[in-house]
């Protein structure tokens, strides 16, 4: 006696390869997520990255464009809105983006404003120096 039988058979071929241009796509999109919109230059100097952590970005562009992540804003709206970050999670850092050209007067003012509104930690960003200072 032959019994028959009726296999079913599922292609997972098209779903995987739905998921790797998705996953593609996020890694090639990811790195412009977190950019803000004013640029600048940073100074360079021996760094360790702060990873892992929450953190308020104040970038400072040397024509005085001033942003809180990718929201650009007045130097006068500045403390309303690190006060507001702060309140909302009082344990991130506060790291300034100032490009190199800008005098450290202005980027002072900016420290003094980020610890005004809550800021415990503040970090200056800078860049990794190349070459043999390494």
């Amino acid at each position: 006696m032959r019994e028959d039988r009726i296999r079913s058979h599922i292609d997972v071929a098209p779903v995987i390869n739905v998921s790797l241009v998705i996953v593609l796509t996020l890694m090639i999109i990811s790195p412009f997520l977190g950019e803000s919109k004013v640029k600048v230059k940073l100074p360079q100097a021996t760094t360790s990255e702060v990873k892992d952590q929450e953190k308020v970005e104040i970038t400072y562009s040397v024509e005085g464009e001033l942003a809180v992540g990718e929201v650009v804003v007045t130097l006068a709206q500045l403390p309303h809105m690190l006060k507001e970050r702060f309140q909302t999670n009082p344990g991130q850092m506060a790291v300034i983006k100032a490009d190199e050209r800008v005098k450290y007067e202005k980027v002072e003012k900016i420290i003094a404003i980020a610890r005004e509104c809550g800021a415990e930690r503040i970090a200056i960003a800078t860049e990794q120096k190349k070459g043999k200072g390494k």
